[in-house]
C-alpha cells in the first residue's frame, strides 16, 4: 500500500515527560482520519511531528515522501509547502483582505504569475464555496465559518496531497461545524488525504472514518469498519 504517512517506533518527550512511547501508524493515500483525545493527550504533538514543528526523541517519521525525523532546516519549508495546515483560529492576516492573504502565500511559495494567482483565488473561492465578492473583505468582516473556509482555501493554495487540519471546528457552532466537515468530506473526495483532530466525536455518525485515539502515551486505532460497526450495534440499541 502506498503510505503518505509513516511512524516508526517514535518516542516524543517534551523535557522529562514522556508524550508518546512506540508509536507505529501508517495513513494510506486517499485516507481520512480522525485523532480523537482530551485536551493534552498529545493530538496537536502527533500533528505537529507530522510538519516538523516538533522532533521526536526515537523513531523514523515519513511524510510525503520526506524523512521528518532527520530533516534539514532547509528541508522543511519543501515538507510543509506539500502539505495544507489548518489550525483552530484560522490565523489569516488581519491586515489584509482575503485576496492578499492568498497572494501572500501563492508568492511566498513560488508563485509569480499574476493572471495564474488571480485565477487561482477564484477557483479556490469556488472550491470553499465563498463568493467571489469575499475577496475584498477583511478577515474581521467575515464569519468564524467563512474564515475557516478562507484557511481552508489558502491550505489548498498548492494542491496539496494531505490537510494537517487541528480542531478545525473548535471555534465554530454545531451547524457551521458540520458545514465544515462536508467541506473536508468533499476535499477528501478528490483524493486529497485528510487527517483532522476533533473533540467532535458526532463527526463520527456524520462521516464515519477510521480513528486514532490518543490515550495515555499511546494511541488506540480504529479502522472505518469498526466505527461503522460501534455505530450500528449503537442504533439497535438505541
Amino acid at each position: 500500500m502506498n503510505h503518505i504517512v509513516s511512524l516508526r517506533n517514535v518516542k516524543v518527550k517534551y523535557e522529562d515527560a514522556v508524550i508518546f512511547s512506540n508509536i507505529t501508524l501508517d495513513i494510506a493515500k486517499g485516507e481520512f482520519i480522525y485523532l480523537l483525545g482530551p485536551t493534552g493527550s498529545g493530538k496537536s504533538s502527533i500533528l505537529k511531528l507530522l510538519y516538523a514543528d516538533l522532533h521526536p526523541s526515537e523513531g523514523v517519521i515519513k511524510v510525503n515522501d520526506f524523512n521528518v525525523s532527520s530533516i534539514e532546516e532547509k528541508q522543511i519549508p519543501f515538507l510543509r509547502r506539500s502539505l495544507g495546515v489548518i489550525f483552530q483560529d484560522f490565523e489569516l492576516l488581519t491586515d489584509r483582505n482575503v485576496l492578499e492573504n492568498l497572494i501572500f502565500v501563492m508568492k511566498a511559495t513560488g508563485w509569480t504569475s499574476k493572471t495564474s494567482m488571480l485565477n487561482k483565488v477564484d477557483d479556490l473561492l469556488d472550491l470553499v464555496k465563498l463568493p467571489k465578492i469575499t475577496k475584498e473583505k477583511m478577515p474581521h468582516q467575515l464569519s468564524g465559518g467563512e474564515q475557516q473556509r478562507v484557511a481552508i482555501a489558502r491550505a489548498l493554495v498548492n494542491n496539496p496531497d494531505l490537510i494537517i487540519a487541528d480542531e478545525p471546528t473548535g471555534n465554530l457552532d454545531p451547524k457551521v461545524s458540520r458545514s465544515i466537515l462536508q467541506l473536508f468530506t468533499e476535499i477528501n473526495d478528490k483524493g486529497t488525504s485528510i487527517i483532522m483532530a476533533t473533540h467532535q466525536h458526532s463527526f463520527l455518525k456524520i462521516n464515519p472514518q477510521r480513528t486514532i485515539i490518543c490515550e495515555g502515551s499511546e494511541i488506540k486505532d480504529i479502522s472505518k469498519e469498526q466505527v461503522q460497526q460501534k455505530l450500528d450495534l449503537g442504533n439497535q440499541n438505541g
